[in-house]
């Protein structure tokens, strides 16, 4: 059994095979790799450097575009009445600078004369100081939110990034500034990349162009430093100018490097990442020596026995490949290769199939997870859309009605932030798992995200009100049921906006009038519902002037 399994074993015939090779073929090696290993692994590390600084520049363009688009929003909640009342503006900075660490350093808002008005922390230097000179506080005014240039000085001792945006009056003109400070090497910003190293010789370094500065660098001494003078490194000067993509530069000691130049989206600056040339060809000197040592000897049949032995021992790899290749281009459909021999190419072609059944499985997986909500297991958004088209389709060929329920907790935020999100999840999981019950075979209760669902019942009979109202009375009424939990017993209500059809609207119309219909609902009180009226929807809403319920039939009510 043994001295079979080692006949058939596809090394030992390859170990054979390397020796004619090895000692046939090595002048002929010498001559032809050494040029394309020099080529090839300067093109390989030119790629992988390429990479690196392109995840780099991308994670560090992410990490500043999510603060400035807090910034914005922030900017967005600013309530008109504190800007007039510096210390109710000073609070309303703290509460947001507490709620969410991304401006350790400050929040800070100045009006459009340019003077800083309130901060937080509270600094008396920044209430002296006048933005009117900054020609990014002009961008800022003319309604642009601006990425400043790294600062450093009596206020900040360490390097810091300024970020500001507009603060829009109720006209849409830019009534001040909101801006926000962080230290370039705060936790959650820059820290993790200026303790990152590249391999054993690698580094990177993240520039400033406009004013020729390293804002961050594995190496911490660089931090803050000026480039160096032009004409030291071409690669660097043309990087300066705008040129992106990779080539060979000099390093601050004169050695080689291949370097690959990456911006940062949504600023000038760009990220280098280097590579010593000595570490990025290793095997070359190595492959050099080896070659020269065997090159005494060459076979002139060389080529003969590689065209043979490929032949003989490849076969059913490049069949089964060939096989492969036909089902990627979807010529032939997916199934299991054919196993020939027992050998690694045997074993090799079983793993594939084993990680196409794998495969298959995934997608399914996937698919599952493309249409449905991970918390619940509920239909998302997208599902809902579909199943929405096809039962507008289905009113309209069937003449029957549809009615879609647009669902808000009321009292969920509370028991949300009091006991943590991880109970905040098990009390919507039960409340998903009530509402299932009450929706019939066929309907589509569906997560939109937070608190909110929405329950499509399809195929309703006239009138379609009488049917929508009841759904919405037992969903009122399961909601409010108190959810137990290890905390205790806690009591929700649910706002319930109602839209109906016959089927010539369109499923966007349909969900707005729900969602309408629903912060009407929500203005009445906790567990009311109101069914949509046309004006509130489309012009092919079926449904009354406006009905309203808490838990039971209602009056009208016009919302």
């Amino acid at each position: 059994m043994k001295i079979k399994r080692f006949t058939n074993s596809l090394i030992t015939r390859l170990a054979l095979f390397g020796i004619f090779v090895v000692v046939a073929s090595a002048i002929v090696r010498y001559n032809i790799l050494i040029d394309f290993l020099e080529s090839d692994q300067s093109e390989v590390a030119a790629t992988q450097q390429s990479t690196i600084a392109s995840y780099l520049a991308q994670d560090i363009g992410y990490r500043i575009a999510e603060r400035r688009e807090y910034l914005e929003r922030l900017a967005e909640q600013l309530p008109n009445q504190a800007s007039a009342d510096p210390q109710a503006m000073r609070v309303w900075l703290r509460e947001r600078r507490d709620l969410q660490g991304l401006f350790v350093q400050g929040l800070f808002y100045a009006d459009r004369s340019g003077m800083i008005i309130a901060d937080s922390p509270a600094l008396p230097e920044h209430r002296a100081l006048s933005l009117i000179g900054s020609p990014d506080y002009a961008r800022v005014l003319e309604g642009a939110s601006v990425i400043g240039e790294p600062l450093q000085g009596p206020l900040w001792p360490k390097p810091v990034l300024p970020i500001m945006t507009p603060v829009l009056d109720a006209n849409g003109h830019v009534a001040g500034v909101l801006g926000g400070v962080t230290e370039l090497d705060a936790p959650g910003f820059l820290e993790h990349l200026q303790q990152a190293r590249l391999g054993p010789s690698g580094s990177f370094m993240l520039v400033s162009p406009t004013r020729r500065l390293v804002i961050a660098a594995n190496d911490p001494v660089l931090v803050f430093t000026p480039l160096p003078a032009p004409g030291g490194d071409l690669l660097l000067d043309q990087a300066l100018t705008g040129f992106r993509g990779n080539g060979v530069g000099r390093s601050a000691n004169g050695d080689n490097e291949i370097k690959a130049i990456a911006s940062v989206e949504g600023t000038s600056w760009f990220v280098i990442a280097s590579l010593p040339l000595a570490a990025a060809l290793p095997t070359v000197d190595r492959m050099r020596h080896l070659i020269a040592r065997g090159s005494l000897i060459q076979a002139a049949a060389i080529f003969v026995i590689i065209g043979l032995a490929y032949l003989w021992f490849f076969r059913p790899l490049r069949r089964a490949a060939d096989l492969a290749d036909r089902m990627t281009r979807g010529e032939t459909p997916l199934s299991p290769l054919p196993v020939v021999r027992r050998d690694e190419v045997g074993h090799l072609t079983m793993a594939f199939n084993g990680l196409l059944a794998r495969l298959k499985v995934h997608q399914a997986e996937l698919q599952h997870q493309a249409h449905h909500d991970v918390l619940t297991g509920l239909p998302n958004r997208m599902m809902l859309a579909e199943r929405m088209r096809q039962a507008l389709a289905r009113a309209t060929q069937q003449n029957t009605g549809v009615a879609l329920l647009y669902l808000d907790l009321d009292g969920f935020k509370p028991v949300n932030d009091t006991l943590g999100h991880k109970a905040g999840d098990l009390v919507l999981q039960e409340i998903a798992q009530r509402l299932r019950r009450v929706a019939r075979h066929g309907d589509t209760l569906a997560r939109l995200g937070g608190d909110e669902f929405v329950l499509l019942a399809a195929d309703l009979a006239a009138p379609l009100e009488e049917g929508a109202r009841v759904l919405a009375e037992k969903c009122i009424r399961v909601v409010s049921e108190p959810v137990l939990l290890a905390q205790g017993e806690f009591s929700l209500g649910v706002s319930v906006g109602v839209a109906l059809c016959d089927g010539r609207c369109d499923a966007d119309t349909l969900l707005q009038a729900a969602d309408r219909a629903m912060y009407a609902a929500k203005a009445q009180g906790r567990g009311c519902h109101v069914i949509a009226s046309q004006a509130m929807g489309c012009d092919h809403l079926s449904a009354p002037a406006g009905t309203a319920g808490k838990n039971r039939p209602a009056g009208s009510a016009h919302n």
